[in-house]
């Protein structure tokens, strides 16, 4: 907003919180809250992803023996992380040095656009620069849901291996444009 509404709507001691957050400080918002934290307990949420958190973490865990690129999985609960390194071989290697040489961490960046494109599930990379995914599914997942993610990584990094395939048929535009800044 320009500096003089600024100064109006916030201009005195007494007005200095007067828009500090849309969803708290009042009543209805506190009673979300402790609702949440209610179903939270009731239905033992935080035991239950732990449960199932160790599921998806032996089922992506097990794609490690079959795809080169993945360097480990960890997490805790349903906070997980995928890790990638350079392939072996050699077809696969060029691909990975040209996108990672283009923007370093582009090969995670790949497999998170695929991810959400063929089987709409929402990654994130684990950051700037680093072939990290982060994979954070709610509490309320169950085994149909972590049978879906595994299989869904199992496809992606299937299809990753295949040079010609559409997790690196993006690289070519994202490289372009990443040289282009």
């Amino acid at each position: 907003m320009r500096r003089s509404i600024h100064s109006k709507v916030f201009g005195r001691l007494d007005r200095c919180q007067v828009h500090s957050t849309t969803f708290g400080q009042n009543e209805m918002a506190m009673a979300a809250g402790l609702a949440t934290l209610h179903v939270m307990d009731e239905e033992r949420l935080v035991k239950r992803s732990a449960t199932v958190g160790k599921k998806l973490l032996a089922g992506l865990a097990a794609l490690k023996e079959r795809y080169e690129m993945i360097a480990d999985v960890r997490g805790k609960g349903l906070m997980i992380g995928i890790e990638f390194k350079p392939p072996r071989s050699l077809k696969l290697k060029a691909a990975w040095t040209a996108a990672e040489a283009a923007q370093k961490g582009l090969f995670s960046q790949l497999l998170v656009m695929a991810l959400m494109r063929d089987h709409h599930i929402l990654t994130q990379v684990g950051g700037p620069g680093v072939n990290i995914i982060k994979l954070l599914p709610p509490l309320i997942i169950g085994d149909e849901e972590v049978e879906m993610i595994v299989s869904a990584f199992d496809a992606v990094l299937a299809e990753a291996e295949r040079i010609r395939g559409r997790v690196w048929s993006l690289s070519g535009q994202l490289i372009k444009h990443a040289l282009a800044r």
